[in-house]
């Protein structure tokens, strides 16, 4: 049977670098569902990107994962165009840099809806069509592990995923999916590029690497959860923070 894979936010970031894992490591008839929130420009240049024989593969969709009705319309697609999931792997999430004393309600609850709940229910209406020995796999980070003032929201939200990824083990249990969660450190992406110089400057010598992770070195780490040689591994939070907990 084919392989079937999900992966929100999947066109740009660490998503892309993991769908881009995906075909790598293809076979003949699998099949990867991506989506994408707002940024068709990138969602396009993506798909521009692939060989034909990848661009056979992927399904690109837009879906705003602050959204539940968007959300369940992307599962229903997905449902009625695969019929089953092997690898489910909730990356989508936003932040904001604002101060806490600036946070609106609207906006608390903005990136908890995209970065906590409407994954939650995603996994719930997607659970069912799960393959016995599949894996689902949610997207942490160091942020939460160790607080920042920079973006609490984000923190709370990411510290909820890695407790949501133990909590799930046991509801998956009796099909012999595996739960777990990637938490990387800084990585090089859209949302690290709009840091100064100096800012980064001062993270990377923070960091025992000497530098920033890249989107490949948490797609390999994420290839791994979804491989055979992962079946023992469950409940846990990976970090892929070069060694920033040190």
């Amino acid at each position: 049977m084919s392989r079937v894979s999900v992966v929100t936010g999947g066109t740009s970031g660490i998503g892309r670098g993991i769908v881009e894992k995906l075909l790598e490591n293809s076979q003949e008839g699998d099949l990867i569902f991506a989506t994408y929130a707002h940024h068709a420009k990138k969602a396009n240049e993506f798909w521009d990107s692939l060989k034909p024989e990848d661009q056979e593969k992927l399904i690109i969709l837009k879906a705003d994962m602050s959204s539940y009705e968007e959300m369940m319309a992307f599962v229903t697609e997905v449902k009625e165009k695969a019929g089953h999931v092997d690898w489910l792997v909730s990356n989508a999430g936003i932040s904001t840099y604002d101060k806490f004393q600036d946070y609106t309600f609207e906006e608390w609850n903005n990136i908890v809806n995209t970065n906590l709940s409407i994954p939650v229910f995603m996994v719930k209406e997607l659970m069912p069509v799960m393959t016995e020995g599949g894996s689902v796999l949610f997207m942490g980070s160091y942020a939460g592990r160790q607080a920042y003032s920079s973006s609490v929201v984000y923190g709370v939200t990411k510290a909820a995923i890695h407790f949501l990824t133990k909590s799930l083990v046991k509801e998956f249990e009796p099909k012999g999916i595996t739960v777990n969660a990637i938490a990387p450190g800084f990585i090089k992406t859209d949302m690290t590029d709009v840091l100064s110089d100096k800012v980064k400057e001062n993270i990377a010598a923070s960091i025992p690497m000497g530098s920033m992770g890249t989107t490949e070195d948490v797609a390999k780490a994420a290839a791994f959860l979804a491989s055979d040689g992962a079946r023992y591994i469950t409940g846990q939070v990976l970090r892929v923070d070069g060694g920033m907990a040190m």
